[in-house]
């Protein structure tokens, strides 16, 4: 009982400081923080889960109606590095900022049709959420309300709906991975339970 309960406890600690933002002490506080620190966390869930996945699968989907295994992946993309940038922080070197949510709309399924292969997909994906981390802390004023899609919300709002997102997507990733036989990465490691 004690190991388990030693076990149980190192698990903790260990997803806890998985946890940890990826810049140093004292650039961030607060909000920004916690965001990045989560989609650091839920970045290393989906990588893990890429990598897990065979390059022959990412153009696997369950239905013809639903985005493939790539374009889920490219999917998230997207919004990591399209919406920080309609929210005010500078675009990654060589990406200019589109004009209109049409055209970030535009080029999200773009960038899903045309990168598709299992290195590409990881890569952009791993881009977007290094990005994604430098630029959380450059939006500021967060209760100043935008218009991005639908009605006019917070900034704040707005960077929790890209976290939302990305979990969201983790969600769909690993319904995807379980019905091809893929184990997440995670799960593998644990000798009992089932988290995901």
């Amino acid at each position: 009982m004690r190991k388990l309960i030693a076990l149980s406890c190192l698990g903790a600690l260990t997803l806890a400081a998985l946890a940890l933002p990826v810049h140093a002490e004292g650039e961030m506080s607060g909000f920004h923080k916690d965001l990045v620190g989560n989609m650091s966390f839920t970045a290393r869930q989906l990588l893990s889960l890429a990598e897990a996945t065979p390059a022959n699968m990412f153009s696997w989907r369950p239905t013809k109606d639903v985005r493939t295994v790539s374009e889920v992946y490219m999917h998230i993309v997207g919004t990591n590095m399209l919406f920080p940038m309609a929210l005010g922080a500078a675009p990654p070197e060589g990406l200019e900022i589109p004009k209109t949510p049409g055209e970030s709309f535009g080029l999200m399924k773009e960038w899903e049709e045309t990168v598709t292969t299992k290195e590409a997909v990881i890569a952009k994906l791993k881009e977007s959420f290094e990005y994604a981390a430098k630029a959380f802390p450059q939006i500021q004023d967060l209760d100043t309300e935008v218009g991005l899609f639908g009605p006019p919300q917070t900034k704040r709002a707005f960077l929790l709906i890209i976290q939302g997102h990305a979990h969201e997507h983790l969600g769909q990733s690993i319904a995807y991975a379980r019905s091809m036989g893929v184990v997440p990465p995670w799960s593998q490691q644990q000798s009992s339970g089932d988290d995901g």
